[in-house]
């Protein structure tokens, strides 16, 4: 597999040409950086840089998600699905990609994280539903839903 930043690199020049290359060379760079990432999980320091970065997300993700409940906005208007949109790109990031993630050292709550950041995808996606989204949604475990 190639070099991600390469990859990137070749994916922002390739937008000028084919959004399609570019979207298959951005696809390609997040599994090689993802390839990266877990290599280096082994490393007890790797590891635990990489549960504070999903707590730091998933910490995010509640904060809009509380931020939509204290605006107490109208589901269906705007700034409603604003929030919902808003946290489900977070909860989608990890979900999605940081999920594939191993903890071979196992001195990290990532399994635990995992577990909780389903669950609160799976609540994002009943807000963003609620707003009206009119996007694919997938699920936690990256699965279209109907």
């Amino acid at each position: 597999m190639s070099d991600w930043k390469s990859l990137i690199d070749a994916a922002m020049t390739a937008e000028t040409s084919s959004n399609i290359e570019a979207h298959t060379l951005y696809g390609q760079a997040t599994a090689s950086a993802l390839v990266d990432i877990q290599g280096l999980m082994f490393d007890l320091e790797a590891a635990q840089m990489m549960e504070t970065l999903y707590g730091a997300l998933i910490a995010y993700s509640q904060q809009v998600m509380t931020r939509m409940k204290a605006e107490d906005p109208e589901i269906g208007g705007a700034d409603h699905a604003f929030r919902a949109g808003q946290a489900y790109g977070v909860s989608c990031v990890l979900n999605h990609m940081v999920d594939q993630l191993v903890d071979t050292s196992g001195a990290t709550a990532l399994a635990a994280y995992d577990d909780f950041s389903d669950s609160l995808h799976e609540e994002i996606i009943v807000q963003a539903r609620a707003a009206g989204l009119t996007i694919e949604l997938l699920g936690a475990k990256g699965e279209l839903l109907d």
